[in-house]
């Protein structure tokens, strides 16, 4: 059963946004159709359904690499044990799938857009700042701006609004996690080899990644106004899901629509 979990935030995403559009509207994007679905308006609605959805990929992940690894093993009791394991998570996801028709008109097997309209940087707050209720500076802390997440506090203080505006916050953020990952993979490679030519060509190119990531950072900070050394989170406040539809199920949706004007 093929599983595709195409949620992203549209390259065009600021072309989805229309004054006055309401749940069941389509709209044509790029030659396609999509569907608003739902509407995400508060920091916990886009929490919970961001969490679910990477539940979602998870089980679709490890059920496919116990299908690779069946394909390879010849051991029968191993074949047995994984074949075990295969159907609990298949039965799994299935309660889990329809959980998320039941709460989103989720599918997933079907293409999706997520388009963020508002997004918060939110800063950390130290048991010191916490206890004085301000922060080092001495500016006042709002106490209807902070919440808990992993046992840590945080400060909505920063908010992003519009969808061109978080469109070009996204592809700052994705060039920063890109690079880490870059980064994180030349770590590995200088681990492993022992070859001194090797070391130097990946440990320049370590060199100039982290020197970007740095850069990057600093520049997000600055046209943010994140104070440097201070860790933060993103956090999506409002959102837009919108589903890809073929050529016929937009047709006979408008087809609907007008026979009831």
């Amino acid at each position: 059963m093929k599983r595709y979990f195409t949620i992203a935030l549209a390259a065009v995403a600021c072309l989805f946004l229309r004054a006055e559009e309401k749940l069941g509207d389509i709209k044509n994007v790029g030659g396609m159709d999509f569907l608003l679905l739902r509407e995400f308006n508060t920091p916990e609605e886009n929490s919970a359904f961001q969490r679910n959805v990477q539940i979602m990929r998870r089980y679709s992940q490890v059920i496919g690499a116990i299908k690779k690894k069946l394909e390879t093993t010849s051991d029968e009791k191993e074949k047995a044990a994984l074949e075990a394991k295969l159907k609990q998570l298949q039965d799994e996801f299935k309660i889990n799938e329809q959980t998320m028709r039941k709460a989103y008109a989720f599918a997933t097997n079907r293409n999706y857009r997520l388009v963020t309209l508002e997004s918060h940087i939110c800063t950390h707050i130290s048991k010191d700042e916490l206890s004085s209720m301000r922060f080092a500076d001495g500016s006042p802390i709002d106490p209807l701006k902070t919440f808990e997440r992993n046992g840590n506090v945080f400060y909505r203080g920063i908010s992003i609004s519009g969808v061109k505006e978080n469109e070009e916050f996204q592809r700052i953020l994705g060039s920063m996690i890109t690079r880490k990952t870059e980064s994180d993979e030349l770590r590995k490679q200088l681990a492993s080899t022992t070859d001194p030519t090797k070391q130097l060509e990946i440990s320049k190119n370590l060199s100039a990644i982290e020197k970007a990531i740095k850069e990057t950072d600093s520049s997000m900070r600055k046209k943010y106004s994140v104070k440097e050394k201070t860790d933060y989170i993103i956090e999506v406040a409002k959102s837009k899901l919108y589903l890809m539809l073929t050529p016929e199920e937009a047709a006979d949706i408008q087809k609907e629509k007008a026979s009831k004007k």
